[in-house]
């Protein structure tokens, strides 16, 4: 089955904050575990055209409640949906600063 993606917190449905669905429960991922790559899988899994993108220091940061899910999402950019791409697991505290 396939990961359940989202961008949340934004103005539209193709803006926000990066999370999948993890055990039942929607987690975002590190803002710097994230690049234009990973990008390029999820606006095409999305239907959202092409990337912009964004620097970390302006990247929507975690909601408030919001768990930390992912550590990286690394995509060469070709992948069909991000579940093909390789995920590392992580929480707030294994972020890269």
């Amino acid at each position: 089955p396939a990961v359940p993606a989202r961008l949340s917190g934004g103005r539209s449905q193709c803006q926000g904050r990066v999370e999948l669905l993890q055990a039942g429960a929607w987690a975002s991922v590190c803002a710097v575990g994230w690049d234009l790559e990973a990008a390029r899988v999820l606006c095409r899994q999305l239907g959202c055209g092409r990337p912009r993108p964004v620097p970390v220091p302006c990247s929507p940061f975690v909601a408030e409640g919001s768990t930390v899910g992912l550590r990286h999402v690394l995509c060469v950019g070709q992948e069909p949906e991000v579940e093909h791409c390789e995920l590392h697991p992580g929480d707030a505290g294994t972020c890269p600063s």
